[in-house]
């Protein structure tokens, strides 16, 4: 049967100045019921995304018991299409959406948030990643649904059949927007909060047109370390603070401004980087 609920989950990612939470997504609640293993999963039925990650029977960060972010009704074939569930991410292309290049298109809330669009049916706007850890910082950097605009909008349509899902609708395709500002409307209040919007949109697209260098290189070329890219966007986000303030910054990122900032986890990136990087 194809109809599922798809369930989002987050635990803190570990790794050095790390600022955000690992997300990944599931077939089953594992509130209810936790399978130690992925042949566990496999054995009952059920699915899971890794997400550029690995496999967590279950989740929890110090401010969320369970881990988790969000749940909603989705399509099992539209969903495993859009990103191939039950494989890690570095071994199988499928298994990445269109996040090809961990660190540079995105990171895991970007691929959650690619598999979790199959939630939004019907007009509604699909369930995302936005209550893990450092959500709207990586929004900030690759938007919600990553940085290969033309490819993810290949992938939906590719994905959608006249018989299958109807979540290329009209209604739920407008949910595909980058909502940082919308974010930043709903946060910042004040005289000064319009000026600041503007200054911190404006910085941020040339901040895009910046990373859009940062491209997978040809195999055998340089490709920029985890340092670097980790360098890069720690760098953006202190113009970000310079911009709003440590108050501002808070509300609109949920984290205190810090010397380092990272978002990539290395020892991920680094796994990706020896593999082709397969579209």
């Amino acid at each position: 049967m194809s109809a599922v609920t798809l369930f989002a989950w987050s635990v803190p990612a570990y790794f050095q100045d790390s600022v955000v939470d690992h997300t990944w997504v599931t077939t089953y609640d594992s509130r209810v019921k936790i399978y130690p293993a992925l042949a566990d999963v496999l054995i009952a039925g059920e699915h899971y995304w890794y997400s550029w990650g690995s496999f967590h029977a279950r989740g929890g960060t110090p401010v969320s018991a369970d881990g988790f972010l969000a749940s909603g009704a989705a399509n099992l074939l539209y969903a495993s299409c859009l990103c191939k569930p039950d494989v890690d991410s570095n071994i199988d292309p499928a298994a990445r959406g269109t996040i090809f290049s961990y660190g540079r298109d995105g990171v895991c809330h970007q691929l959650s948030n690619q598999i979790l669009w199959a939630t939004g049916s019907g007009g509604a706007a699909p369930a995302t990643v936005r209550k893990s850890r450092g959500y709207w910082l990586s929004i900030a950097i690759f938007g919600p649904y990553g940085k290969q605009h033309a490819a993810w909008a290949s992938k939906k349509i590719q994905c959608s059949t006249p018989s299958g899902s109807d979540a290329m609708k009209p209604g739920h395709q407008e949910s595909d927007v980058d909502d940082f500002q919308e974010h930043l409307q709903a946060t910042l209040k004040g005289p000064d909060a319009d000026a600041k919007i503007k200054s911190l949109m404006n910085h941020r697209r040339a901040f895009m047109v910046r990373v859009e260098r940062l491209q997978p290189a040809p195999q055998g070329g340089d490709v920029p370390s985890a340092s670097e890219l980790n360098q890069a966007y720690s760098s953006f986000l202190h113009d970000a603070a310079d911009i709003l303030g440590p108050e501002d910054f808070e509300r609109v990122f949920g984290e205190r401004p810090k010397d380092q900032m990272n978002v990539v986890d290395p020892s991920i990136y680094e796994q990706s980087v020896r593999r082709p990087m397969q579209k």
